[in-house]
């Protein structure tokens, strides 16, 4: 039965979002209890802030000009393609590996933020 309930307050907080009393934030600067958990860290530096800044800016600009171009070669394939089957496997092979590059690109980004923060 607790592992039950457990559970069940696991799925609460994942959907509604909500912190339990337990792992709210103590110390630090008074904003800390407005932080959004692994999201906003009230506490950071100067540096750090314009360089959070500056990885969401980059995440942005590169996930649309990766989409931009994405969709254009896209199109270019499509008509290239004279087959129905084969326009339709087309596009499902071109999602995944827009997927996968999206990914890639923010993983690539995520790396470089951690590697200039610890430096700075």
């Amino acid at each position: 039965m607790k592992r039950r309930q457990l559970l069940w307050e696991n799925l609460r907080i994942l959907a509604v979002g909500e912190i339990p009393p337990d792992h709210s934030a103590r110390g630090g600067s008074p904003l800390a209890q407005f932080a959004t958990p692994h999201t906003f860290n009230p506490n950071l530096s100067v540096g750090n802030a314009l360089l959070a800044v500056a990885a969401c800016l980059a995440r942005v600009f590169g996930a649309c000009v990766l989409f931009a171009l994405w969709g254009g070669l896209s199109v270019y394939v499509w008509s290239a393609i004279e087959g129905h089957f084969w326009r339709s496997a087309a596009v499902l092979a071109l999602v995944f590996l827009l997927l996968a590059a999206m990914a890639a690109l923010m993983i690539a980004i995520s790396l470089v933020e951690r590697r200039i923060g610890r430096k700075g």
